[in-house]
């Protein structure tokens, strides 16, 4: 075997093996302009500014975190089932966009287990419009409601506590965490129905809705952990493109 290609190889030996060592050495961080915290007297405290000001940021989306815009936030489907009386109820409600979710939040408190990632914080909405389209069959209070076409559900003054439950994982050597569950508990003041079509008849549809608003805390009581659910799975996904990119040490400083 001649020298040069000899040489040759070892050089393309040389060059698969650098570019395999930034592959594995160049992790991503967090944005520059996002506040971060260290793990300790005040880290819970440091958080809830931290990431007040980072989901701030985060509202025209971040391309290289991969989170899309979230004011309004684009919501393919949520599907709400209540099958307990006094309702029974099935609503699925697609291309859902919903609005002043984030503009509006505002994180209050957290209480923090990192060894057994686990996040718990509870935030303050004042006000969450989902508008999009429907389709809803079942009772409520022993009426039938049937229907499909265009909603309004706007939630005032909501109460929500964030249960984050993660787990670790290692990628090249270095430590992430990705959340495996979110569970959601929303808790509003107030919450507004609009459901156009229903039955198909103008006259009845105003009736129906007049109802559903005049008894909205028992009907919403029913259905909001289907909301709340329905969130949740939401909130991981948009969580997950930031923890399952970021190192657990990049987030969270030691």
């Amino acid at each position: 075997m001649s020298k040069q290609p000899t040489v040759i190889l070892l050089l393309l030996i040389a060059a698969v093996a650098q570019e395999t060592a930034k592959c594995v050495t160049a992790v991503q961080d967090l944005p520059d302009n996002f506040p971060k915290c260290k793990r300790d007297a005040n880290f819970d405290k440091c958080l809830v500014d931290a990431v007040n000001q980072a989901i701030q940021l985060l509202k025209s989306g971040n391309k290289e975190l991969g989170i899309p815009p979230l004011e309004p936030l684009t919501v393919k489907k949520l599907v709400i089932d209540a099958g307990n009386a006094p309702i029974n109820l099935r609503q699925a409600l697609k291309n859902v966009k919903v609005h002043d979710m984030i503009s509006t939040s505002k994180i209050q408190r957290y209480r923090t287990d990192l060894d057994k990632h686990l996040i718990i914080c509870d935030s303050k909405t004042d006000r969450i419009e989902m508008i999009g389209d429907y389709e809803m069959s079942g009772r409520i209070l022993l009426l039938p409601i049937t229907g499909h076409g265009k909603a309004n559900i706007t939630l005032v003054n909501t109460k929500i506590e964030h249960r984050l439950i993660g787990e670790p994982f290692e990628k090249d050597g270095v430590k992430y965490m990705r959340l495996k569950e979110y569970r959601v508990v929303m808790d509003p003041k107030r919450v507004y129905l609009h459901f156009e079509n229903l039955f198909n008849d103008k006259t009845l549809s105003e009736g129906m809705n007049r109802f559903l608003n005049e008894n909205w805390e028992t009907v919403f009581n029913e259905l909001k952990v289907g909301y709340s659910k329905s969130f949740g799975l939401v909130f991981r996904e948009l969580s997950n493109k930031i923890f399952e990119k970021v190192p657990f040490d990049n987030i969270f400083l030691s």
